[in-house]
């Protein structure tokens, strides 16, 4: 019986893990996330199977002590095993999955991330295409680019699709100066979906590959020093850990129902795309969860 609770608590930390590092990975699947949600999945499963798998050691155990009640002694539960090892792999395992819920905040998002999903998924294509014309008057940005203002308009461009070049608009196309017919700024477009029109290749905002090299690397540090600090702390009061590795209702339930809500937050940045805001508050809150599960078990324990 004993034995089923440890297989099952490790198949639930190590497919905890699997899901973190693939969340935090800096070469992401768009939405629909279907790998993360896999994992997600599992782990989902593996930590019911390990609360199960434990409520049935506590019945057992409870029917053995009703069985010895003649004796008339109280029989304790056996030791639990030093657990060293978990201590580094929890204290890692909350930064890394507070980090994973951060690093979903992070790339192509709103309608914008949502077409760039579907030009990707569909075989798209950047290119330097030709500025036929523009229509109305530039807008400065207030940006400067290599010491020349940069402008936002909408132009109208030669695409070649598969089907034959075509004039496309596009707005909101950002250039270092003034644009004007002739000139050739770099478009991304799917070859053979004219319907889908083209969009400016992303240039360097939180939620592009410039922006990801950036704020990713970040994260990541920050939840390597969490995981460090958060392991030392862990394996200097290792004798709570290795009691907390036995399942207690009022300590475990309300910490799995935390990560459930971390994960029920995250949720809507792994299939779909909302706005920048909104994607950035979910993200956030996620990240909270679980710090707040290990300060629950901490406190219950």
């Amino acid at each position: 019986m004993r034995m089923l609770t440890r297989l099952t608590g490790w198949a639930t930390l190590l497919t905890g893990y699997a899901t973190v590092l693939l969340g935090a990975a800096p070469f992401r699947e768009l939405p629909p996330k279907r790998h993360q949600l896999g994992l997600l999945g599992a782990t989902a499963s593996c930590a019911a199977c390990w609360i199960v798998a434990s409520l049935l050691v506590r019945a057992h155990r409870r029917k053995a002590l009703r069985k010895k009640t003649w004796r008339k002694r109280y029989e304790p539960w056996p030791e639990p095993r030093p657990s060293r090892l978990l201590c580094w792999a929890l204290g890692f395992g909350v930064a890394l999955t507070s980090a994973a819920a951060l690093c979903q905040g992070v790339g192509p998002d709103g309608a914008e991330g949502e077409w760039l999903a579907t030009a990707a998924r569909s075989g798209g294509v950047t290119g330097e295409v030709r500025v036929e014309r523009v229509l109305g008057e530039p807008r400065p940005t207030d940006v400067e680019i290599n010491d020349t203002d940069e402008y936002a308009s909408t132009i109208v461009a030669t695409v070649p699709f598969v089907s034959g070049a075509r004039q496309v608009t596009v707005e909101e196309v950002h250039t270092g100066g003034k644009p004007e017919a002739g000139r050739t700024v770099e478009l991304i477009y799917v070859p053979d979906r004219p319907e889908l029109g083209a969009r400016q290749a992303p240039g360097n905002d939180i939620g592009t590959f410039a922006g990801r090299m950036i704020l990713l690397p970040v994260i990541w540090t920050c939840a390597l020093a969490a995981g460090f600090v958060t392991s030392v702390a862990l394996h200097r009061r290792e004798p709570g850990v290795r009691y907390a590795r036995r399942f207690e209702p009022w300590a475990h339930l309300p910490a799995a129902l935390l990560l459930l809500c971390g994960a029920g937050l995250a949720l809507p940045l792994l299939i779909g795309f909302p706005d920048t805001g909104t994607g950035w508050a979910l993200a956030a809150a996620s990240a909270t969860t679980p710090w707040l599960a290990l300060a629950w078990v901490a406190k219950t324990s």
